[in-house]
């Protein structure tokens, strides 16, 4: 598979590595930095495809260094440069078959699937391509390529993202028809006229890329129109309609020239969009891990005054399907949240795990059940259906300075969370201390060795063997504290069968129950085994 964007002038690999910087891709070695890039490809290996000299190839599911360092052999004098997600920063192999065949090596961040590569390589292509400047598409944005469209065309113009919803549209409202007024109030097309459309196989004719297409007759009181895809190589970036009949062959073509710009004007936002929330996440981390202000992300994440509440939410590991959708309504609730006048949010996902940093705005309601109560609302979305989202709250820090202690303490409330079979309320840390603790010391590597020292085991194959009772036995005496009457009570026995019972304990594993020492180790590893 190729992805070129050709055409006005290149950007080379020196320019194009420095504007996604090294938290995307890292440069290693370019023994030709100057080398316009054209393109971007993917190996194929068995196939007779030949990238271009102006190519960038990605390595994907190449995770073996010497499988890197043949290709680059392999393409020296063929493609620019090879990128992997390969650890290959320090092998000499590597270094020398880049720097003998001019093919330069460039590692991509873990943290970046391959699709993103591609969308922001050709991104940063299509902007040089485009002779754009430091501004995507010259300093316009995306309202005034609509007008232009518009201008084109001779009629109304709106620019949808892939899903549909509306980015942008034309000033000049005269021409349209109700389609366009229900868009532009629904803030994207009217289900109805979406649904004629797939039916009529529209959006598939637009995605295949081959310029715009007319759109006649799809549904009632809905005008005829132009539509054409908005791409950048074989990634899909929206599409832009206008409403017109009859357009000239020459308004076709502009209109087409005028998307390649918005495409380029969309990659490139799309770009900057990424490396922004990549700064804001380094910042979150610093904020919530402690440290200095990430070098050369400008101003860390400013707080208002007051006590801050870290919450940490874990989407329940169900169908990875369904676990998008549940980030997706998430990630749309937070949106939501983020405006409200009462609350200050900061959100983001690390790792696993999205966090968040909630100040309730008035400082009489600034409590850990308030939080709770914005949480909660959250999650069950307004639409009686709760997301199946565990969360833990830690308790209030009054500065940034405490943030990564509440940070710690919704971490350890989350473990008590998804204890429970589905998820629940949101569950703070000064609510489930103790447990969390025992979660902690009762670490599965710290049982298990626990298995090997303790004579619990030996315990356990007696009852198995002849049918006693003897580790539930221990179990309810120490858990309560060594009263022979509630003891026994709860098992439903005389106290003087519970007497017999633990001294046979003692005879047949050796241990001293007047221990304190013992006691204790028992009871945690007793925990352990039966945590409810």
């Amino acid at each position: 598979m190729s992805t070129h964007t050709a055409g006005g002038a290149s950007g080379t690999l020196e320019t194009l590595t420095a504007a996604l910087g090294n938290d995307v891709l890292r440069a290693v070695l370019l023994p030709e930095p100057s080398l316009p890039v054209s393109g971007v490809r993917v190996h194929e290996p068995g196939t007779a495809q030949s990238p271009g000299r102006g190519d960038i190839v990605l390595a994907i599911g190449m995770d073996d260094v010497m499988a890197v360092t043949a290709l680059l052999r392999r393409l020296g004098g063929v493609a620019a440069a090879v990128a992997t997600k390969c650890r290959v920063q320090d092998d000499a192999d590597v270094l020398r078959a880049a720097a003998d065949s001019g093919c330069g090596v460039l590692v991509l961040d873990e943290g970046i699937d391959w699709l993103q590569a591609v969308a922001l390589l050709q991104g940063e292509i299509a902007r040089h391509a485009a002779d754009s400047g430091p501004e995507p598409s010259g300093g316009v944005d995306l309202f005034e390529l609509a007008d232009m469209a518009a201008d084109a065309v001779g009629g109304p113009v709106t620019i949808e993202d892939p899903r549909g919803w509306l980015l942008a549209y034309s000033s000049d409202q005269t021409g349209g028809d109700p389609v366009r007024a229900e868009t532009l109030l629904g803030r994207r097309a009217p289900t109805g006229f979406s649904q004629a459309l797939a039916a009529r196989g529209v959006p598939q004719e637009i995605a295949r890329g081959e310029g715009p297409v007319v759109v006649r007759g799809v549904a009632e009181g809905a005008a005829d129109r132009l539509a054409v895809g908005l791409r950048a190589g074989s990634f899909g970036l929206g599409s832009m309609w206008a409403v017109v009949s009859g357009a000239e062959r020459r308004q076709v073509t502009a209109f087409a020239r005028i998307a390649q710009r918005v495409a380029v004007h969309l990659m490139r936002r799309r770009t900057e969009d990424y490396r922004t929330h990549r700064v804001e996440m380094e910042q979150l981390a610093v904020l919530l891990h402690g440290g200095p202000t990430v070098t050369g992300s400008g101003d860390s994440i400013e707080l208002p005054r007051g006590a801050h509440w870290v919450a940490a939410l874990a989407v329940a590991p169900n169908d990875p399907s369904e676990r998008a959708i549940s980030r997706s309504r998430l990630e749309h609730g937070l949106a939501l949240m983020q405006r409200s006048r009462d609350l200050t949010v900061h959100a983001g996902q690390l790792s696993n795990l999205w966090y968040l940093i909630l100040t309730v705005g008035r400082p009489q309601e600034n409590s850990a059940a308030t939080v709770r109560d914005w949480l909660r609302d959250l999650l069950d979305d307004g639409t009686g259906d709760r997301m199946p989202i565990y969360a833990g709250v830690g308790s209030a820090a009054d500065d940034r300075d405490g943030l990564p202690r509440s940070r710690k303490e919704a971490e350890r409330a989350l473990a008590v969370a998804r204890l429970a079979p589905a998820p629940g309320a949101p569950l703070a840390f000064e609510d489930c201390w103790a447990r969390a603790a025992l979660i902690r010391v009762l670490d599965p590597t710290v049982v298990a060795d626990l298995e090997t020292v303790t004579p619990l085991w030996r315990l356990r194959e007696q009852d198995t063997a002849h049918g006693t009772d003897y580790l539930p036995t221990l179990h309810a005496w120490l858990e309560h504290q060594g009263n022979i009457r509630t003891a026994a009570q709860r098992l439903h026995i005389h106290a003087n069968t519970l007497r017999y019972r633990l001294t046979k304990i003692e005879q047949t594993v050796g241990i001293n129950l007047a221990d304190p020492d013992i006691r204790l180790i028992l009871a945690l590893q007793l925990k352990a085994l039966d945590p409810a």
